[in-house]
């Protein structure tokens, strides 16, 4: 029994010794490098396109994943360069003598190399094979390569979809190896199917908007030849009215046989309705500061019905009040496809009553049309008027009146006009117009012209670009000019803001000339919300007005914070936090307004 128990002890203290010299061995054991990859037998490729290609480099860790890999894209090289009978006939693997080092060598056979003497096509009829053999990369005199093939036959269903037939077909009719194997003989078999035209759009899901609005954006003609470009371009029409939360792909159906050879049929979507009235509002009470004195309401105000009656008619009022003595009210309409052509005529009425000093009136009108998809035009005729106060004891503006009539251009390839990820948006506009000084009597000896051209430009920019998924880099360039012989404060535009450089009041300076950038890193977190980093940047010049006794500025200014657009069912909220230049945290701007989607 004690000899028993003396054996069993030997055995526990001999297992508990190897156990800790194991670990200690392993560690020791040095790991594998290869040091060196050579290839015998290529003559198609060199040596060194050969170790090149491979995942297996020197200085790499040996391992049997990685020569297997080797292995794999080696052969896979040579094959889509036509050797068909290519192989590996053997891997060469030398150790060094302490086994850390390792040399390995391939010793290849490439074979003959196939290359493609004939490539026909048969069965088309609407298509001549010219015109179809021009347009495939793959080509008589160049190895097969199968990946490359059916590129190119995706390529002629692609043209045969956009000249009327959608139900082609087109397969490897046969592929013919020559005795030597060095020489394939294709031939593709082209079923091209009937030729189908369009006569009507079939439309679900729209409980508001009315069936011909959406047919007519559509842009579908009677009887239209069935082209597979102008069909993905139905739904993004559709989805830029942004009456729509979602819009489904096409379907096509077909309705009847007009010939042995000819379908008539449709297209089916699906539509989700979306909230196209926007209502945004605050209102505050400012009590009587003193003695024989009134309160008075200050607020911001914003209707807009981007589809009244259904019809895809729009329309906006906006009031907003700064303080007692200053407000501002807007009022917009737009008529879309008036009798029926894709033109719109819009007008615009436009109030602001500034401090005590002035009050300015501008009554705009304008027409639309858009040349193709991304491009549209547009011609505005506009007024405007400036009536100083009646009661100022000393001179703020004259009283004036201007016409002018202006061009713009409009470039939008956005995606998405609510939360786009990618595009660019671009637009310029021009307006010159004669303004003529007819008041206040007693101040008139100041003018020394009284009648003078004045000169308008605008140009913004902005594009959008997606590194990763549901992130979105957004850069916006802008820049605006007035240009004339006089300029009055009542000419100026006024900026800083929500809308321009954030971190400032909102229109807290006037400029004849002034630049914009705005950063923006975006963070999609819905349909059309998100948050967002951002940081502005500007530059203004405001010229000297000598009868006010003001002189010329021209500054610039940064901004930067960061902010979250929301989807609410009164329209898209957008709430920034902002620091201009100099700014402690306490001293940021809250800004909170509706994002304009008129």
């Amino acid at each position: 029994m004690k000899k028993t128990s003396i054996f069993y002890i030997r055995l526990f203290a001999m297992c508990g010794w190897l156990f800790l010299f194991v670990p200690s061995s392993m560690h020791a054991q040095k790991q594998q490098k290869i040091i060196a990859v050579q290839c015998k037998g290529n003559n198609y490729f060199s040596e060194r396109e050969v170790v090149e290609m491979l995942p297996v480099k020197a200085g790499s860790e040996f391992s049997s994943d990685l020569i297997k890999r080797s292995k794999e894209v080696l052969g896979e090289t040579y094959r889509q360069e036509g050797f068909y009978h290519f192989r590996i006939d053997s891997l060469s693997i030398i150790f060094s003598d302490d086994s850390t080092a390792v040399r390995l060598t391939f010793y290849v056979t490439e074979g003959v190399q196939t290359t493609i003497q004939t490539l026909e096509v048969q069965g088309n009829r609407a298509i001549p094979s010219a015109q179809l053999l021009a347009l495939m990369e793959t080509t008589a005199g160049m190895p097969l390569n199968e990946q490359l093939l059916e590129s190119d036959i995706r390529s002629l269903l692609n043209v045969y979809s956009n000249n009327g037939y959608p139900f082609t077909k087109i397969r490897s009719d046969s592929i013919i190896l020559s005795n030597d194997s060095s020489q394939l003989h294709i031939v593709l078999l082209i079923e091209e199917g009937p030729r189908v035209f369009l006569n009507e759009l079939l439309v679900e899901g729209n409980t508001t908007t009315e069936t011909n609005v959406i047919v007519r954006e559509a842009r579908m003609g009677k009887l239209e030849l069935f082209q597979q470009k102008k069909i993905d371009q139905v739904k993004k029409r559709i989805e830029r009215t942004q009456l729509f939360t979602s819009v489904s792909e096409p379907q096509l159906y077909i309705t009847k046989a007009a010939a042995p050879d000819s379908l008539i049929g449709g297209l089916a979507i699906t539509v989700n309705e979306g909230g196209t009235n926007t209502f945004d509002g605050i209102l505050g009470y400012v009590p009587a500061s003193q003695p024989n004195t009134k309160g008075y309401f200050t607020g911001d105000i914003f209707f807009a019905f981007r589809n009244l009656f259904g019809t895809g008619r729009k329309a906006l009022v906006k009031w907003k009040r700064e303080h007692e003595l200053t407000q501002e009210l807007e009022l917009q309409y737009r008529e879309p496809w008036v009798l029926g052509y894709p033109i719109g005529l819009s007008g615009l009425f436009f109030q602001r009553k500034q401090d005590s000093s002035y009050v300015k009136t501008r009554l705009e009108f304008r027409a639309d049309v858009a040349l193709i998809e991304e491009l549209s035009v547009a011609a505005t005729v506009a007024t405007e008027s400036i009536y100083p106060a009646a009661d100022l004891i000393q001179f703020s503006v004259f009283e004036s009146n201007l016409l002018s009539f202006g061009a713009e251009i409009l470039y939008d390839t956005r995606d998405n006009l609510r939360n786009p990820t990618d595009g660019i948006r671009y637009a310029t506009q021009l307006q010159q117009g004669v303004k003529e000084i007819t008041g206040p009597q007693k101040y008139l000896y100041l003018a020394s012209d009284k009648r003078y051209i004045m000169q308008k430009f605008s140009m913004d920019a902005e594009g959008y670009l997606s590194p990763f998924t549901r992130q979105v880099f957004m850069l916006g360039v802008h820049g605006k000019q007035i240009t004339s012989s006089r300029l009055e404060v009542s000419d100026l535009y006024q900026f800083g803001g929500t809308t321009t450089v954030r971190g400032y009041r909102e229109n807290q300076f006037f400029a004849s000339k002034l630049a914009w950038v705005n950063l923006e890193y975006r963070f999609l977190t819905g349909r059309a919300s998100s948050v967002y980093g951002f940081a502005d940047v500007g530059y203004f010049v405001r010229p000297e007005d000598a009868n006010r006794k003001i002189s010329a500025q021209e500054k610039s200014l940064y901004g930067y914070g960061f902010g979250t657009r929301l989807e609410t069912g009164v329209g898209i909220l957008n709430i920034t936090f902002a620091l201009g230049e100099g700014d402690s945290f306490s001293e940021g701007k809250i800004h909170v307004g509706v994002v304009n989607e008129f």
